[in-house]
């Protein structure tokens, strides 16, 4: 009868520990899982900054550009002046 019921506590502490050890790689599965979730939302923020700033860049060169064909434009509209003889 002792000899039945070590037997079967040691089957017990090795599912408890099967057990633990399962609970563990789930644990560690999340916390890499977390940690690939926090990488990944924080790539998307510095891109979204990214083209926020490369929007603003476009749209100052844009208008940089505009005002200068404009000026262009306006001064090939001025009548020139001729020289008297």
């Amino acid at each position: 009868m002792a000899a039945k019921k070590k037997a079967s506590t040691e089957r017990a502490t090795a599912v408890k520990q099967k057990l633990r050890d399962r609970v563990a790689a789930a644990a560690a599965a999340v916390a890499e899982a977390k940690a690939e979730v926090a990488l990944t939302r924080k790539r998307q923020d510095l891109l979204i900054k990214m083209a926020e700033r490369k929007e603003a860049a476009v749209a100052k060169f844009v208008e940089s550009w505009s005002k200068k064909e404009m000026a262009k434009i306006e001064q090939a509209l001025k009548p020139k002046k001729r020289k008297s003889r």
